[in-house]
């Protein structure tokens, strides 16, 4: 039997939109205008009408349940076609909005992609703010799905029919060493043997892309010898700058300014071509004019 949508009050999936996307009642209900108190009597109307918790409190907020992370996705696509049809000629104009965007920036990309993208914004007398999202807990990919965050990027595109994309802009993948290395440090190249002799401080990746990596290395000849793992991408050039181990980084990331009069950077001597970085975004926020805006200076950035 179908439900009765006059049976439902829809104004209340707004709310539900606002829970998911703060994760605390309190800035929920000033999103909304709302008191705290008639937010929390619309989470339990929702709760009703959904027939689950759909959030659970807990120290660092509300958590979502499996129910909703599964109705997030088409509310809030649902809430924006609604909220486009009703403002179809409505122009967005950045000197007007005080809106705050979250972006996912990977592994680095707080290093020199926020820089870059914060110098547009100021060049636009606005009061819009830009929010890197730790993506520790999930990835990026998982917090779109879940209509957490505006953008992501990473170096693997979404297969998920739910999400758009658009090529960033490809990445060449150096290797680094300090420039006092004893057996690299007056050296102009790196052979592949070299490569695989020394070393190597490396950055904690999921499983299934840490073997497609390990995958392709055993193609070029060799094993990496580990000498550290390291869970936070900034460590990787620091650790390096203080010990005799290699890495393979991002070439933006080894010529960046506070790095780069320490390192010694070389040619990779395998056949790994340049890394691809996606902007990838939700599908639903195709039509968001404000959402297309930041889309299009985020790519000048390129």
């Amino acid at each position: 039997m179908k439900l009765n949508l006059r049976s439902v009050d829809l104004n209340l999936l707004t709310i539900f939109d606002a829970i998911m996307s703060h994760g605390q009642m309190s800035k929920a209900a000033q999103q909304l205008h709302m008191t705290q108190p008639a937010t929390s009597h619309a989470l339990k109307r929702l709760r009703q009408t959904f027939d689950d918790e759909l959030f659970i409190r807990t120290r660092n907020g509300m958590k979502p349940t499996a129910r909703a992370l599964e109705i997030a996705g088409p509310i809030q696509e649902v809430l924006l076609k609604i909220r486009d049809t009703l403002d179809s000629n409505k122009h967005f104009e950045p000197t007007e909005s005080d809106r705050a965007f979250k972006i996912a920036f990977g592994r680095y990309g707080e290093l020199n992609l926020l820089p870059r993208i914060l110098e547009k914004v100021n060049e636009v007398q606005t009061d819009i703010s830009i929010y890197s999202h730790l993506d520790d807990q999930e990835t990026g990919i998982e917090s779109l799905k879940d209509g957490k965050i505006d953008f992501c990027f990473d170096f693997v595109s979404p297969q998920d029919k739910r999400l758009d994309y658009c090529e960033f802009k490809p990445e060449e993948i150096v290797v680094i060493a300090r420039r006092d290395h004893p057996r690299l440090g007056a050296k102009s190249s790196i052979s592949t043997k070299q490569f695989f002799d020394e070393k190597h401080i490396v950055m904690s990746f999921g499983s299934d892309r840490r073997e497609l990596l390990q995958q392709f290395m055993e193609e070029q000849g060799g094993i990496r010898k580990i000498l550290t793992e390291v869970n936070q991408y900034i460590a990787v050039p620091t650790v390096v700058m203080q010990s005799d181990g290699i890495a393979i980084v991002p070439r933006p990331m080894a010529e960046f300014f506070l790095y780069k009069d320490r390192l010694k950077i070389f040619k990779l001597p395998l056949g790994l071509p340049s890394l691809p970085i996606y902007l990838i975004w939700h599908r639903a926020m195709s039509q968001d004019k404000g959402h297309s805006w930041l889309k299009a200076l985020i790519m000048e950035c390129v």
